[in-house]
């Protein structure tokens, strides 16, 4: 798969130290135009978009979760974001974490980034080419 002209490619090297960070790298739901973002939007600052390596996406029916594979091959799109509002920021991690999901940090471009992440995969369907925008409207 070969990055879109306008996002560039980053290593994705992993942070596990938890930083107190307002930047996050959303890649379903909350991406511009879908159903999350449009309802969190007045409080999200679109930074950049940025293709990750050593991640997967799969597909849980209307919404997707990443996973970790650390091989360099495997690339996702993820759209980095500033949550503006404290609250808000609080009712993503609740919505994220009843879903099952658990929050990692990945460093992109030398910034420390939020990521909601699964740790199974399981036997649910690969989101093949890495964005779910165009998995999910195509």
């Amino acid at each position: 798969m070969i990055p879109s002209e306008s996002c560039s490619l980053s290593s994705g090297f992993v942070s596990f130290r938890m930083l107190n960070t307002n930047v996050y790298a959303f890649y379903g739901s909350l991406r511009r135009g879908l159903a999350n973002y449009e309802k969190f939007k007045p409080h999200l600052k679109y930074l950049y978009s940025v293709w990750i390596k050593g991640f997967q996406l799969y597909s849980l029916g209307d919404f997707p979760f990443a996973f970790r594979t650390h091989n360099p091959s495997d690339l996702i799109l993820v759209e980095v974001f500033e949550v503006t509002d404290s609250n808000v920021k609080q009712q993503i991690d609740e919505l994220e974490f009843n879903y099952g999901y658990h929050i990692e940090q990945v460093v992109i471009d030398e910034q420390s980034v939020n990521i909601y992440l699964f740790k199974n995969r399981a036997n649910y369907p690969l989101v093949v080419g890495g964005d779910w925008v165009k998995f999910f409207r195509g």
